[in-house]
C-alpha cells in the first residue's frame, strides 16, 4: 500500500511535467505574427518551472529531517519570484555528490534576462494585456521584452544572416499596390515584404533558441530535483521523478531539436 504522501507527489510532477512540455511546445511555435504562442508559453512554462522547483525544496527537506515539512508555508515563501526560487535550487544544487551534477544551468547575460523576465512574468506582468484595457499602469509587454532583451542577443549568436533579397524584388514589382498591416515582435511596424521576410526568418531563429534555452533551464531544476529525491532515506518511498520528465533529461543535441515536449 502505497503512503499517503504518494498521491500528491506523483500528481504534482505530473502537473509540473505537463506544464512545461507544453509550454515549451507553445515556445518553439512562437513567432511574431501570432504572439498567443509567446504569451501561452510563458504562462504554462512559468508554472510548470515553479511547480517542479517548490517539489525539489519539499523533497530537499525530507532529505535533511526525514519527514515532509509540517509548515503549510514552506514551499510557498519565495512566492512566485523564480530569481529566488533558482536560487534555492542552487543551493541544492551543491549538495549533490560531482557524478550527479550532470547538468549545469545556463549561465551569461542572455540566460540571466530571460530567468528575470519570467520571474516578472510569474509575479505581474501576465497581466499585461488585462492593465492597459483597465487603466492600471502596465509594465513592460514581456512579449517585447523577450525580443528586445533575449531574442536580439541570440540573434547576434547567429552564423549566417538570411538572404531576402528576393522579398526586395517583391516590394519593387508590387510597389505600394499592397498595404502590410504587421508589427514586429516588439511591436514595431512593418512597412514591406523584405521587412516581413527579415522577421520571419529571426522569429524561426529566436523561438528556436529560446526553446533551447528554457529546456536547459527547466533540465537543471528537473535533475536537481531528482538526484535530490535519490539522497532520501528509501522509506520515505519517494516516486521516480524521471519518469515524469525524461523528454527533457537528454543531451544537448537532441534537445535543441525537439519540437515536442509532452510525454
Amino acid at each position: 500500500m502505497m503512503p499517503p504522501h504518494w498521491t500528491p507527489l506523483v500528481h504534482e510532477a505530473g502537473l509540473a511535467s505537463y506544464c512545461l512540455g507544453a509550454g515549451l511546445a507553445s515556445m518553439r511555435k512562437a513567432n511574431f505574427a501570432e504572439p498567443k504562442h509567446y504569451y501561452g508559453a510563458f504562462f504554462e512554462y512559468t508554472i510548470g518551472l515553479e511547480r517542479v522547483m517548490k517539489l525539489a525544496l519539499i523533497v530537499d527537506h525530507c532529505v535533511e529531517h526525514g519527514a515532509f515539512p509540517s509548515n503549510e508555508k514552506y514551499a510557498q515563501r519565495y512566492g512566485h519570484r523564480l530569481t529566488d526560487l533558482i536560487a534555492a535550487i542552487s543551493g541544492l544544487h551543491n549538495k549533490l555528490d560531482s557524478s550527479a551534477r550532470v547538468w549545469e544551468i545556463p549561465s551569461g547575460p542572455i540566460a540571466e534576462a530571460a530567468i528575470s523576465i519570467l520571474s516578472d512574468f510569474a509575479r505581474g506582468s501576465r497581466y499585461y494585456n488585462i492593465n492597459v484595457l483597465t487603466g492600471k499602469e502596465p509594465t513592460a509587454d514581456p512579449v517585447a521584452l523577450w525580443f528586445t532583451e533575449v531574442g536580439m542577443p541570440l540573434l547576434e549568436t547567429r552564423r549566417r544572416t538570411p538572404d531576402v533579397r528576393w522579398a526586395r524584388l517583391v516590394d519593387n514589382e508590387v510597389g505600394d499596390r499592397a498595404q502590410i498591416r504587421f508589427t514586429d515582435a516588439t511591436g514595431a511596424p512593418l512597412t514591406s515584404f523584405e521587412d516581413l521576410a527579415r522577421m520571419t526568418r529571426d522569429s524561426e531563429f529566436v523561438a528556436k533558441e529560446s526553446t533551447f534555452l528554457c529546456a536547459k533551464i527547466a533540465r537543471y531544476t528537473i535533475a536537481t530535483l531528482c538526484a535530490r529525491a535519490e539522497q532520501a532515506d528509501h522509506n520515505l518511498a519517494l516516486p521516480y521523478f524521471e519518469e515524469f520528465f525524461y523528454a527533457l533529461l537528454i543531451e544537448d543535441s537532441k534537445l535543441k531539436n525537439r519540437k515536442t515536449f509532452m510525454l
